[in-house]
């Protein structure tokens, strides 16, 4: 299990990962850019195209953790990447953080730890026994 919290934790990253590569690349756009003037920087901005290369690869790495993982304990992990988008928009995009906004990422952070408490390397449901299929008779 845990080669599944690894990819999970490597899918989170890359996701914040993704969401200031795209921010950077949008900010070089300008004030308020026409709306597609944002959708061509997919195509003419670096960071907008990496920042979706991260978000392809972390959702590939998050099936893949998905796979391995109870659904009730990998997606509430994820709520990681909101903590980690804010601290990388702080240091790298040099956005402020109001306080009430630290609490509320403290508070993540307690839910995300309580979760992680609940993990007992249990694979999901679905993985110990498949489902029963239904086998339908032909009419004769």
């Amino acid at each position: 299990m845990a080669i599944a919290l690894t990819l999970l934790l490597v899918a989170i990253c890359l996701g914040a990962a993704g969401q200031v590569c795209i921010k950077t690349g949008l900010r070089a756009l300008g004030q308020s850019p026409s709306p597609a003037t944002v959708v061509l920087s997919l195509f003419r901005s670096a960071y907008v195209a990496g920042g979706f290369a991260c978000y392809a690869l972390s959702s590939i790495l998050y099936l893949l953790a998905l796979s391995r993982l109870a659904l009730s304990y990998a997606y509430p992990m994820v709520a990681l990447s909101y903590v980690l988008v804010t601290i990388l928009a702080w240091r790298l995009l040099d956005e402020r953080i109001p306080g009430v906004r630290v609490l509320g990422l403290v508070v993540i952070m307690l839910g995300v730890v309580i979760m992680a408490l609940s993990y007992r390397g249990e694979p999901p449901r679905d993985a110990v026994e498949p489902p029963p299929t239904v086998h339908a008779e032909l009419p004769r």
